[in-house]
This record gives C-alpha cells, sequence and structure tokens, in this order.
C-alpha cells in the first residue's frame, strides 16, 4: 500500500486541482501523516461502512485545493455513494406456462384437421373378390379381367356386368 500511495495522491490531487486551483504539494508533514492514517481506516478489514465513508470524505478533503475547500460541497455534490444494485436470485424452481386455451369448435377462419377414412375395397357381388383400381380402370386379381370406370362403380366389357363402388 505505501508505494501505491505516491501515485495515488498524486493522481487524485491532479485531477482536483485542474478543477479547482492549484493544490499545495506535498502537503504538510501532520496532514500526510493524517492521509495516511485515513487510507489505513479505508484498507482495514475491520472497518465499518460508516467509518470508510467517512475516512473517505476527509481524506478527499484533505486532498482538495484551499480554493476548493474555502467553497464547500456543491448542490449536486453527494458524498453517499449510490446503493450497488443486486443480483436477482434465480428462482429455485420453475413455473410451468399455462396450458393454451382450447379453440372453439368450427370457428371462423381457424384451420380444421379432419380425418380421411380410405375409400373401402370394391368387391364383386358375384365372386367376393376384392376389385384393384388402378386410376381409371380396375383388375380383377383372380382373372384379370379389366373393369372400365363409370359413375358410381365399374362394368366388365366382356359381360356387361355392373359392379357398383
Amino acid at each position: 500500500m505505501g508505494a501505491r500511495l505516491p501515485g495515488v495522491l498524486l493522481a487524485v490531487a491532479t485531477a482536483t486541482g485542474a478543477a479547482a486551483g492549484t493544490p499545495a504539494w506535498p502537503p504538510p508533514p501532520d496532514v500526510e501523516t493524517r492521509m495516511h492514517a485515513l487510507q489505513a481506516v479505508i484498507d482495514s478489514a475491520t472497518a465499518t461502512p460508516a467509518q470508510r465513508e467517512a475516512a473517505r470524505t476527509e481524506l478527499g478533503r484533505l486532498l482538495m485545493s484551499p480554493e476548493a475547500l474555502a467553497r464547500g460541497a456543491t448542490a449536486g455534490e453527494t458524498t453517499a455513494h449510490p446503493p450497488r444494485a443486486a443480483i436477482e436470485p434465480y428462482p429455485s424452481t420453475v413455473k410451468p406456462l399455462p396450458p393454451p386455451p382450447a379453440p372453439a369448435a368450427n370457428e371462423p377462419g381457424r384451420a380444421r384437421l379432419e380425418l380421411a377414412r380410405p375409400p373401402a375395397p370394391v368387391v364383386d357381388a358375384k365372386t367376393g373378390r376384392v376389385i384393384v383400381p388402378t386410376g381409371k380402370v380396375a383388375i380383377d386379381p383372380k382373372t384379370g379381367a379389366v373393369l372400365h370406370e363409370v359413375p358410381g362403380g365399374y362394368v366388365d366389357p366382356r359381360t356387361g356386368q355392373f359392379i357398383p363402388r
């Protein structure tokens, strides 16, 4: 701390001296002794926050130029430091989000999902066989006959038989 003291005092004195006139430097021996005692109070682990603040205030006054001491504190100058912002602790449990509201049935402008069932297979009523549709025609898997599609079903062109869907 002792090696750092002259540099700190010189920096503070230069900053305050430029603003409020030229301070008398080096200070008299009794003032310098008091400055060392105040810095010891500031650095002390056993000092209370109020003692440290009082020591900072007095040390700041000792570092001022005679013009600044005569002037006194300005209207906007405060000696107390504002409190530091505390870090908000992270909550130990996270509250789950509420469930989304249920959509109203058949609300206009809202998309709906409708399940489409696959079409029932076409069965030849006479034989009981399933007819396999392939586009515009259907094929009887047992005989291999090609059935043509008509509205409502299929027609076997060889026999003219109508097979409904």
